[in-house]
């Protein structure tokens, strides 16, 4: 089922985006479920470019493909171009150009490098093709004060419409170019960040690519342009870094490479593109390969250098159509590039993160080398002297990209075209920076889910609410003395529209609705919350269904989804508005006989000036458990000794399941201690052992209260006493049991008792026996045990010694002699023996250990007495002793 359940997800995202745009954006989309863009031509400008012309030739690269797909789709290729000519007898003919654009900022929309700017966008490259050509050139983003300003533009084919031209002019004499030509051809005073998506290196089987040449009457050529596709080469020293080359330290950026090669890791093999950091305009970014042997066609072509390019920071990239982790298709690659500048202004680092998202907004954390939609993220230190600043720190942004010339001239059915590259904006350099969170509310379980939960449990009927929080910018409003911003400085973020995808509705999740308390009469499904406390209710009505199908391993099933499109009533800004939340109530559902793990959903909150996106977070929600949790104490009567040191009630609980099935060990106890209906405590234990019976001790003692003086305040000597403890248990699945009883007598925290043995005998004397005193036949024993207590220990004849069968009482009396004392025992109590000490323990004083023959317990005879057994009963007493 694991299996089904990810082809479920990745069919309830299709479905649900095709709603989204179908609401929100033009229907002249690329692919039905492509993301969502700011409206672009708001932004961003097609210009006709200022052509530069080489030292040594024409610039054939004159014109700007790009062009405004629709409302928020940016297209820089047009596909694969055309073969152009001109004249009659002697024919111009350039060829084998592809096609090539930029799209720039307008004026009122540059980048300003003396504060934090960012931008996130989404880019297409289109699906894989295994001929490189189908997926070439690339693109680029760019930031530059090239004097051309939003009129700038670089070069096709390999060039991405940012570098130079690396002609070849072919005559009578072979006239290659140089660094100096190549870098005067692109964009100044710029840096470029690449997507590129065709690795252009010397090889056999890619010779210079003929871009132009004259054609006499006799057929003959002459006047030969020629690209050398060499900018990724892997010839000769390429791989090496700068400073092998002697380039002065300052001239490029960190960390370059001549070519996206890095000494053994190799990007020859690089599947579907590389990104790098560049310096478009600077001579030093071109180096000239000279061949000792150079490739057959190369040969035939008498060109005997090449020139390659420094990349700095290279990565592998999947740049063309990728696989999520459910097997579904990534079309388009999120991007965010972020430009920080130091407190001085001298320089800035540029970074960017790719694949930091999908396309459904879910935050994507794989940064794995070798699996699927992986993420890649780098940063490269910039010296603010490459743009060659005047007067003030705004320069031009914007995005350049080339297609190569695969399927030229070949009709719009041919296999062999070119894919298109093109871009959508999601936040500007100047538009607010806003972020959002998500997390789930078991109301029942009471706990909170987020994407860094470990327990993500919930079970079946549980109350659940989905939250989320958007934010008008991070919390950065320290104040310092810097000239750079924080992000809240930024504009308010303004008529954002939330769509936000319930997970696996309705089949493990559906609506609990409550009455609205702004609007009676109204059931609301949950509500958005704003910083002053007024609400925007979330109803029925606000909900839409979208439909899908999903596949099993053997069947392909309906799904159903639901969607959640609501426009705010409020803006977010720094002052009045910084936070909003909204929060959809929900009750888990899971009828299924095993847990249902519920995936990410997206939810999306597009504003007129910025788009942002978050996921709810996995949960799972555990299958309904039909039996109870029965709880036994094996105990109930316990005494307690007020204000004793370290007092401690150990209670034992048998727990056990009907029907029967066993513990988990490890599996959390949640125990509930209820002391007279008036003190409550919750505390946890965790299962030990796997046994269909688990045998648990609650232990009651100070530790899990709040003082000492609150457990004797529970425990009292005056009140509720003997206590009552209820104890209820409650296991990982919220099942609770029945309440157990157990009983706590206290007393005082003193010991006084008395223990004596239940005989005492005499020895036999005869008939006409005379003796005045008859001795014991045996001691037996007297006990006093004390603590905290002095004592005194009496006794008197309850029943005087009697002859068995004609109650004739014995002739004579009970003595008790000691060394001091000799009293003759009779029905009043007699003072025995005494001890004035309070023993701070326990302490056992044997009273008959003092006897001796004649000393202890004496029987006194005063005249003849019948043959017989004799018998009478003596009571021992203990009492306080009066110490005064």
């Amino acid at each position: 089922m694991k299996g089904h359940h990810k082809h479920l997800i990745g069919y309830i995202f299709i479905s649900f985006f095709w709603l989204f745009f179908a609401v929100f954006f033009n229907t002249n989309t690329i692919y039905a479920s492509e993301p969502a863009g700011l409206p672009i031509k708001d932004y961003l400008s097609v210009y006709d470019p200022v052509v530069v012309n080489p030292d040594n030739g024409t610039n054939l690269f004159k014109t700007n493909s790009a062009q405004f797909l629709n409302t928020d789709t940016g297209q820089l290729t047009d596909g694969s171009g055309s073969t152009e000519s001109s004249g009659i007898l002697e024919k111009t003919i350039n060829t084998n150009m592809g096609t090539y654009g930029a799209l720039w900022s307008n004026e009122k929309n540059r980048w300003d490098l003396s504060q934090k700017q960012s931008i996130s966008a989404w880019l297409y490259f289109g699906p894989y093709d295994n001929n490189p050509l189908a997926n070439g050139d690339g693109l680029a983003f760019v930031l530059q004060n090239d004097i051309r300003k939003g009129q700038a533009m670089g070069t096709g084919l390999q060039g991405l419409g940012v570098y130079g031209w690396d002609l070849t002019h072919i005559d009578d004499t072979v006239k290659p170019a140089t660094p100096n030509i190549i870098a005067n051809t692109s964009i100044r005073n710029s840096v470029a960040l690449e997507f590129d998506t065709n690795l252009n290196k010397v090889t056999d089987d890619a010779s210079p690519t003929e871009l132009h040449y004259k054609k006499g009457i006799l057929g003959i050529k002459s006047d030969q342009y020629f690209t050398s596709h060499a900018f990724d080469s892997t010839v000769m020293d390429a791989g090496n870094p700068s400073d092998f080359f002697g380039i002065p330290s300052g001239e490029l950026l960190p960390n370059s490479y001549l070519g996206p090669k890095i000494y053994t890791e190799t990007m020859d093999n690089a599947g579907s593109g590389h990104i790098a950091f560049t310096l478009p305009g600077t001579p030093y970014s071109y180096f000239v390969n000279i061949f000792s042997d150079p490739p057959s066609n190369y040969s035939k072509n008498r060109v005997s250098t090449t020139l390659g390019q420094f990349h700095a920071n290279p990565q592998k990239a999947q740049l063309t159509n990728d696989d999520d982790y459910f097997g579904n298709l990534v079309s388009w690659h999120h991007v965010t590039i972020t430009w920080e500048p130091n407190e001085d202004l001298t320089a800035g680092t540029l970074s960017y993160v790719y694949n930091d998202k999908d396309e459904n907004g879910i935050t994507n954390n794989n940064k794995s080398t070798n699996e699927y939609f992986r993420r890649v993220e780098s940063s490269i230190k910039v010296p603010m002297s490459t743009f060659n600043l005047y007067n003030n720190y705004n320069v031009y942004w914007g995005f350049t990209g080339s297609n190569s010339n695969y399927g030229q001239d070949s009709d719009d059915d041919d296999p062999n075209k070119v894919y298109d590259k093109y871009v959508k904006l999601e936040t500007l350099p100047d538009s607010p920076n806003p972020i959002a969170n998500s997390s789930i509310t078991d109301n029942t379980l009471n706990k909170t889910i987020t994407d860094q939960s470990t327990d993500i449990d919930v079970n079946s009927s549980d109350s659940v609410d989905l939250n989320y929080e958007i934010r008008h910018a991070k919390d950065d409003d320290t104040k310092s003395n810097s000239a750079i911003l924080p992000d809240s400085q930024k504009p308010s973020w303004k008529d954002i529209v939330a769509a936000i995808q319930i997970p696996d509705m309705e089949t493990y999740l559906d609506f609990r609705q409550e009455d609205s308390p702004n609007t009676p009469g109204q059931k609301r499904i949950g509500y958005i919350e704003y910083q002053d406390g007024t609400q925007d209710d979330l109803l029925v009505s606000d909900v839409s269904l979208t439909s899908g199908q999903a596949e099993s391993t053997s069947n392909r099933v309906d799904i159903n989804s639901r969607l959640i499109n609501k426009k705010l009533s409020k803006d977010l800004d720094n002052a009045d508005n910084k936070i909003t939340n909204i929060k959809i109530f929900g009750t888990a559902i899971n009828k299924d006989l095993k847990d249902h793990l519920v995936q990410k959903a997206p939810a999306y909150f597009n504003g007129s000036n910025a788009i942002i996106s978050t996921s709810s977070p996995e949960f799972n929600i555990r299958y309904e458990k039909n039996w109870s949790l029965m709880a036994k104490g094996l105990e109930e009567n316990y005494t307690l000794r007020f204000q004793q040191e370290n007092p401690n009630i150990t209670l034992p609980i048998e727990l056990s399941y009907n029907p029967e099935q066993k513990f988990v060990p490890g599996d959390e106890l949640l125990v509930d201690i209820n002391i007279d209906n008036d003190k409550k405590i919750q505390s946890k234990i965790n299962v030990t052992g796997n046994d269909t019976t688990e045998k648990i001790e609650i232990p009651i003692n100070e530790t899990i209260f709040d003082s000492a003086s609150d457990f004797w305040n529970t425990f009292s000597l005056e009140k509720n006493n003997p206590h009552r403890i209820e104890i209820t248990v409650t296991d990982k699945d919220s099942k609770v049991s029945n309440n157990v009883q157990f009983y706590v007598e206290v007393v005082p925290n003193k010991v006084l008792e008395v223990d004596a043995s239940k005989s005492i005998s005499f020895k036999d004397i005869n008939y006409s026996s005379k003796a005045d005193y008859i001795h014991r036949k045996d001691d037996g024993y007297v006990k006093v045990t004390s603590r905290n207590n002095p004592w005194q220990l009496r006794t008197r004849v309850v029943t005087p010694l009697t002859k068995s069968g004609d109650n004739e009482q014995f002739a004579g009396s009970l003595l008790y002699i000691d060394d001091d004392q000799r009293s003759a025992l009779n029905d009043s109590p007699t003072l025995i023996e005494e001890d004035n000490h309070s023993y701070p323990e326990e302490t056992e004083t044997m009273i008959s250990d003092s006897w001796k023959d004649d000393t202890g317990l004496i029987l006194k005879q005063t005249g003849l007495n019948e043959a017989g057994k004799y018998t009478g009963v003596l009571e021992w007493s203990l009492a306080d002793a009066d110490i005064n």
